[in-house]
C-alpha cells in the first residue's frame, strides 16, 4: 500500500502540485491522553475470570424510545452507573454529500434504548461524558465508521472500546459479521431486509425497532 501511495505522490508532484500546500492538516485526538492511559491501564474487571451471564430475551427487556432532552439527560445519568454499554448507529447516506446519523442504539444488561438523533442532534454531545469515560467500556461491532460518525455529527469521542467484530477476526470465525455472531452464539437470525432501510422514517415500524434493538441487545454475549 505504501509503495502505491509513493507512486501516486510522485505522479502528483510531477504535475507541479504542491502537496504540502494543498494537504489537509492533521489534528491530534483531543482525548489522546485518556486513550493512551486506558491502553496502559484498562479497567481491571476486563481481565477477571467470571462465569458468562446469559443475555435476557428481547421481549423481556425494558425498551426506551428517547426523543426529548429530558429523556436524553436521564439516559446519560443511567449510563454513568454502568461499567459497559453496547452501542450502534444507523446512518443515512443515499443522495447525501456526507451522510448523517438517524438513530443511536444503546443497550445495558437491564434495558435497550433507541435515541432519535434527528430530533436530538443539537443535544447529543451530552453523551460525550459517558463515551469519553475510560471506566465505561463501549462495545461496538465493526466500529470503524461509527467512530467517525460520532465525531462528525455530535462531537462525541470514544475512550475504552471493545469491538466484537475485531474479536471475531482474532478468533478466526468464518465471518466477522454480526449476523454470524448472533446465529452462532445466540441462535438469533437477523432480518437482513432492514440493512438498507431508510432510517429517516418516523415513526419507525415495530419490525425496524426490533432490528435496531438486535444490533446492540446481544453484544454482551
Amino acid at each position: 500500500v505504501s509503495e502505491n501511495l509513493n507512486l501516486v505522490e510522485a505522479h502528483v508532484r510531477s504535475l507541479g502540485v504542491d502537496i504540502e500546500k494543498h494537504s489537509q492538516p492533521r489534528y491530534p485526538n483531543p482525548y489522546e491522553t485518556e486513550i493512551r492511559a486506558a491502553l496502559a491501564s484498562p479497567p481491571s474487571w476486563m481481565f477477571q475470570k467470571c462465569e458468562p451471564l446469559k443475555y435476557a430475551k428481547l421481549e423481556e427487556t425494558a425498551f426506551n424510545w428517547v426523543n426529548s432532552v429530558s429523556q436524553l439527560k436521564k439516559l446519560c445519568n443511567e449510563l454513568e452507573e454502568e461499567i459497559e454499554v453496547a452501542v450502534d448507529l444507523e446512518n443515512h447516506s443515499y443522495r447525501s454529500f456526507q451522510g448523517f446519523v438517524c438513530l443511536m442504539q444503546v443497550s445495558t444488561r437491564r434495558a435497550d434504548y433507541i435515541v432519535d438523533t434527528l430530533a436530538l442532534r443539537e443535544h447529543m454531545h451530552l453523551l460525550n461524558k459517558v463515551f469519553s469515560n475510560p471506566a465505561i467500556v463501549k462495545i461496538f461491532h465493526g466500529s470503524d465508521s461509527d467512530i467517525l460518525w460520532l465525531q462528525r455529527d455530535f462531537g462525541i469521542y470514544v475512550v475504552s472500546l471493545f469491538d466484537t467484530g475485531q474479536a471475531a477476526r482474532v478468533l478466526g470465525y468464518p465471518s466477522a459479521g454480526l449476523a454470524f455472531a448472533l446465529k452462532h452464539h445466540c441462535n438469533v437470525k437477523v432480518n437482513k431486509a432492514f440493512q438498507l432501510a431508510d432510517w429517516r422514517m418516523r415513526p419507525l415500524s415495530e419490525e425496524m425497532l426490533t432490528y435496531a434493538r438486535e444490533d446492540t441487545h446481544y453484544l454482551y454475549m
